[in-house]
């Protein structure tokens, strides 16, 4: 991508002792793109400024979508795969902001008038193939435009006089489009543009929605999808809970954000990545929230502030699956960052049967090298060389030789085979360190790595 884009971006077992780590305070669960890739990492109302002459400026930033436009491709290369059509939503000055080619903007709602004319629209949601919806919440209800690639055309409004406060929506792949109706309290469901039924009722208990805002959806014929798993996930009881619910709306999984540690949490927005994992916004703290497809908190990115990897009230998310390009709206800029990857709580010690045992939990999908190094620093043994681990907790075991003990899956679980090894030698002091390396799988493995270093002692 090239600068006018950032510029749209309106941004214990005791026998081993962990002596020292190089684990610095460097989250990297988001991680910012290459200088070469794009030289602006956070788009400001300054650069909008100059860049749209004062037309647009900086009013209630809401909803952001991103889509990869099929009329875009060039089937002769793939050097332009990572050219997406990125849509900003200026709530209080009634206006959409988006990208007609590589090189331009284009602007909605400035002289529309009559049934074209927007009132503090919020959530917006793109397709590939150019259908975009857009909450149109003053007007209680939603619009559908087209895109050809050069031009946003309206089409239609949909559900008008049937919809009251409406914020998000959320379109699958299989053109399902989702609607949280506010003030209804209830979520939509959409299909060939009229009503196909109540997803989720009414009602505060869960497997119900009250006050239903953020909402996302990933559908099995989703291309970009490593779990071909389809769900949808709402944000509701006025942004304190997040809801999983399977195709035919049934409740999967719920999490409030009390179970966070957070009192006054102000959950906005939601998205899927390719994994299915779900990142949700969070104003009133002033970060992002990441879960995993089963609604497992891998991690909290960002504080509140102005400077690298600080938010001030975020709000729209938006995420290309294929690449891990994440775009992130805020009180008065747009971030964008690529997925990255990080790890928490790594520990080696000491398993009840003598082995080595290394524990560590990852918040991305993640290449893993393990190295041991001696006391010179040079690398005596890997014994993990870019292997593919989940998000979450995972451990490692090693025998006296820093052999991988073997193991079988139960119950998704990894269950180890201890009966063909020894364990680690007693009554002999080792010291030895161990270096480990890992790296995200999208665009991000080729420019960014993450290494640790534990020296440990038994």
């Amino acid at each position: 991508m090239i600068f006018f884009l950032s510029v749209l971006l309106f941004i214990s077992s005791l026998p081993f002792e962990m002596l020292e780590s190089n684990l610095r305070d460097d989250p990297s669960t988001l991680v910012f793109p290459t200088r070469a890739h794009i030289p602006v990492r956070k788009a400001t109302k300054f650069h909008l400024f100059l860049y749209m002459q004062n037309r647009v400026k900086v009013r209630n930033p809401q909803g952001i979508a991103v889509a990869r436009l099929d009329v875009w491709e060039d089937e002769g290369t793939d050097k332009d795969d990572d050219e997406i059509s990125i849509y900003g939503v200026n709530s209080s000055q009634n206006v959409l902001i988006y990208n007609n080619s590589m090189t331009s903007l284009a602007v909605y709602g400035l002289n529309e008038r009559g049934r074209e004319q927007l009132n503090a629209p919020h959530g917006i949601t793109a397709s590939h193939w150019g259908d975009v919806y857009l909450a149109d919440t003053g007007n209680n209800r939603v619009v559908k435009f087209f895109n050809d690639g050069k031009q946003m055309r309206f089409e239609k409004p949909l559900l008008q006089n049937q919809l009251l406060h409406p914020v998000a929506v959320a379109l699958a792949a299989d053109s399902s489009l989702y609607i949280s109706d506010t003030e209804n309290n209830r979520v939509l469901l959409v299909r060939a543009d009229t009503l196909h039924s109540t997803f989720v009722a009414s009602g505060q208990e869960p497997g119900a929605v009250w006050h239903p805002t953020g909402i996302a959806a990933i559908a099995a014929s989703e291309r970009w999808s490593f779990w071909k798993e389809p769900f949808v996930v709402v944000v509701d009881q006025f942004g304190k809970r997040i809801q999983r619910f399977d195709r035919d709306g049934q409740l999967l999984a719920a999490i409030d954000s009390k179970d966070l540690g957070y009192e006054k949490a102000n959950l906005q927005y939601a998205a899927i990545d390719y994994y299915g994992n779900i990142w949700v916004t969070d104003r009133g703290n002033h970060c992002v929230h990441k879960f995993d497809r089963h609604l497992q908190h891998l991690d909290t990115f960002g504080h509140k502030g102005s400077g690298d990897r600080e938010f001030t009230e975020p709000r729209g998310i938006a995420i290309h699956k294929r690449f891990g390009q994440v775009l992130i709206a805020e009180k008065e800029s747009v971030q964008y960052y690529w997925i990255g990857t990080d790890v928490k709580n790594l520990q080696a010690r000491r398993d009840d049967d003598g082995f080595l045992q290394l524990d560590y939990f990852l918040t991305e999908r993640s290449f893993v090298t393990l190295e041991v190094l001696n006391r010179r620093g040079r690398v005596v043994a890997t014994l993990m060389q870019e292997t593919p681990r989940e998000p979450g907790q995972n451990s490692e075991r090693f025998d006296a030789d820093f052999k991988p003990l073997p193991f079988v899956f139960r119950n998704n679980k990894r269950v180890f085979d201890r009966s063909r090894f020894g364990g680690l030698p007693r009554g002999r002091n080792q010291n030895f360190t161990l270096r480990l390396t890992l790296s995200a799988t999208y665009s991000s493995y080729k420019y960014f790595s993450k290494e640790m270093e534990l020296h440990v002692q038994f």
